[in-house]
Formats: C-alpha cells, structure tokens, sequence
C-alpha cells in the first residue's frame, strides 16, 4: 500500500531513526528506574515511524523533523491519579524541561484526553556521549490505568479513523467523565466504602471473626499481610474439623506450647491443635482437599506424623 513518504525524505529520516532507537532503550530503562517506587502498571517508550513524522510535517506547523516534539514520546501508566502527579514531578527534576502540557485544571465541563505531558529534553550527562540527540526533545505521558485502557481502545477509531463522527468524540468525551469519577472511587475505595455501614452478611462475619481472633491470639504485627487469604484458609480447616471460632480459641488456650511457638505460623499452629484435638473428624472432614504439614510441625505435634500422605501438600 501507498505510504505517501518520499524515497528521499525516507532516506534522511532512516539516518537518525539508529539513533532515536537507542534513545528510547535509554529513555525506557531511565523511566522504570525513576519510577519504580511507583509501582507503574505499563512503561511504554516509541520512536515516531517514517509516516507518522512526515504526515506531521505536511501539516506545515514544524520547520523541521528535529522540531517535533515526540520523536521519542513515552507513556507511564498508574494505578491512582495521586501516582500519576507524583511520576510527572519525578521526572520533571530529572529531565531538562522544555514545555509542560495539560497541567493547569480545564474547565469543568471539558472532558477530552487531558493527561499531563511533560516536554524535555534528554539529560546534559547523556548528551555528552549522545550529542547526536541534542535537539531531540522528549514526549512523556502520565495517565491512570482506566484513561490508559480507554485511550488504546478508542485511539484508531475516534482519532485515527476514516470518516469524522460526532457521536464517536461524543462516546468518548461521556465515557471519560464516567472514568475520572471512577479514578476518583477507586484511589479513596475505603473511604467511598464506609458512607454507609456494612449489612450483615454472614459469609463475611464469620471471616471477620477469624481475623478479629487471629490478632487476639497472635497480634496484628504477627499475622501475614494478606489475612484475606489467611481467614478463608483458617475457615476451611475449622470448617473440615467441627470447630467454630469461639471453640478453636478455648482450645487454643490448652495448647500455648503451639500459639506460642516461633518456629510455626499462625496457619501452622491452627492445623497443629487442630491434629491433637480433631485428628480424625480433621482427616475426614478435609475429604479431597490437602493439608500442608511441615517438618517443624512434626517436630513439635506427633499426630502431624500420622496424617495420610494421600492428604498432604508435598512441600520438598
């Protein structure tokens, strides 16, 4: 298919495209390292193609292809809009800065894709050994994961398409108003959560009680820090042996040689007095499910040595 691009102009770009190449590898490796602490979702970098850069050019607002602006642009993709100004202010102290965009506050019934951009150059450190880059400037987005996800699934239709639709620049002027309110729940969730009080709803209760015990027990300092996980674990093992929460903790206080153990974790120590106090309601109860049994707990419980292989985790 036809490109449009002149062999000549082909020709001059491919000279600096090498070097564009290796600025972006730069760029890409500087980015995840200045921005690590932030934990981005995606790091994007690319160099400008042939097309793109003389369809710009054609547009007449660039004396020339140095001039452009995102020969080189990358995009840094967050979770939270509170991570997104903090990336944008990183980079703004590392990279020499030429222009900022989309950082005032627009107006209020505005809702086009205006994530902040960051013009810049490459660092005067790197152009000592690059200065084939000097007047290459530096295009780097800051967005949320939701604005990152709307922008690639509407970009070839709404700003690449074939024809000029106002219900598509329409769609996608409503659906990113939509998305920045959900931007806004999703990085105050807890607090959004807590408008109204919690229903009862049993499922829940009764893994809150597990977690409400373990902390009784064990202290919050003690406990692994995905006690979601931890409570329905706890609950299928005191499901399997009979116990309710309110019995296992009366057990518990007979057997403080395990609660008190530093050689076992919480869920170790549950299965432990589980095995000395409902071995066999434990083995049947389990039915397919399997147990992890290690060797520090059969040092400590000899019912642990007589569990079924058939039903243990095999953890070496």
């Amino acid at each position: 298919m036809a490109t449009g691009v002149p062999t000549s102009f082909r020709g001059s770009y491919s000279q600096i495209a090498e070097a564009l190449e290796v600025g972006s590898e730069w760029l890409q490796a500087r980015l995840a390292a200045e921005l690590h602490d932030l934990r981005p979702v995606a790091l994007q970098v690319r160099v400008k193609s042939v097309e793109s850069v003389f369809a710009k050019l054609q547009k007449g607002d660039y004396s020339s292809v140095r001039d452009l602006e995102d020969l080189i642009a990358a995009r840094a993709v967050f979770l939270h809009p509170a991570d997104v100004v903090a990336a944008f202010r990183t980079a703004a102290q590392v990279f020499p800065v030429v222009e900022t965009k989309n950082t005032d506050v627009g107006k209020p019934t505005d809702f086009r894709y205006q994530q902040p951009h960051l013009i810049a150059t490459f660092p005067v450190s790197y152009l000592e050994r690059h200065s084939d880059l000097a007047d290459v400037k530096l295009e780097m987005q800051f967005t949320t994961y939701i604005q990152h996800a709307l922008q690639e699934s509407t970009h070839d239709v709404i700003y690449k398409g074939a024809r000029f639709s106002w219900r598509e620049a329409r769609l996608d002027g409503r659906l990113r108003g939509l998305l920045e309110i959900v931007d806004d729940v999703l990085a105050n969730i807890s607090n959004v959560a807590q408008v109204d009080p919690d229903p009862n709803y049993d499922l829940f209760d009764k893994r809150n009680e597990i977690i409400d015990s373990a902390v009784i027990l064990w202290g919050a300092g003690s406990l692994p820090p995905d006690m979601r996980r931890f409570a329905i674990t706890i609950e299928g093992l005191l499901s399997a042996a009979g116990v309710s929460v309110s019995e296992f903790l009366q057990l518990a206080n007979s057997h403080r040689d395990l609660i008190d153990s530093l050689s076992l974790g919480p869920v170790d120590k549950v299965v432990g007095v589980l095995l000395r106090e409902r071995f066999d309601a434990l083995v049947r109860g389990v039915k397919s499910r399997k147990v992890a049994i290690s060797s520090e707990l059969e040092d400590l419980v000899m019912e642990a040595k007589r569990w079924p292989a058939e039903k243990r985790v095999l953890l070496s």
